[in-house]
């Protein structure tokens, strides 16, 4: 059975792809001390936001566009922060800052409202900590189409 999808994949990709300078970031609206990188992998629009400090990656939180809510846009999100940063609340700081750049970028093209879905394992404490207190404070048990793994939904409606 396939593994759940881990977003430290994703950051160390982003990382790999900066040190060979194959990849173009974009300095975020907001906060300028996060830069941007918009792709469609698999056709599907994902939107992904890291904090670099001296041409390192220490945090991401990245959305890609998945099936809508009751007609709503959805995103579904991950994050990740590289080991020597953790428990110092930069996860929950990407994810925020992260949702504020996608509501000032979607108010630039008229949208009005999204969904930012997580899919967290039951077994990962930290992650479902940060989607916890970022996205929803209650969470629904489920299992992981990818993975059949035990997990926890989270789903906010964010509305501007």
């Amino acid at each position: 059975m396939p593994e759940m999808a881990d977003p430290m994949d994703a950051l160390r990709k982003l990382q790999t792809a900066l040190n060979r300078g194959t990849v173009q970031l974009h300095v975020c609206d907001i906060y300028p001390e996060l830069h941007m990188v918009a792709d469609q992998p698999a056709g599907k629009p994902r939107f992904t936001y890291a904090k670099i400090e001296k041409g390192k990656v220490l945090s991401i939180s990245l959305f890609v566009h998945v099936d809508a809510v009751d007609r709503v846009p959805c995103f579904q999100i991950g994050y990740a922060v590289v080991e020597s940063k953790r428990q110092q609340g930069m996860a929950s700081e990407i994810v925020a800052k992260g949702i504020e750049e996608m509501v000032n970028g979607f108010k630039k093209r008229g949208s009005g409202k999204f969904y930012v879905e997580a899919i967290v394992a039951e077994s990962n404490a930290p992650s479902n900590k940060v989607a916890r207190r970022s996205l929803s404070g209650a969470p629904k048990p489920c299992v992981d189409a990818f993975s059949a793994e035990p997990s926890m939904q989270y789903l906010r409606l964010v509305e501007f």
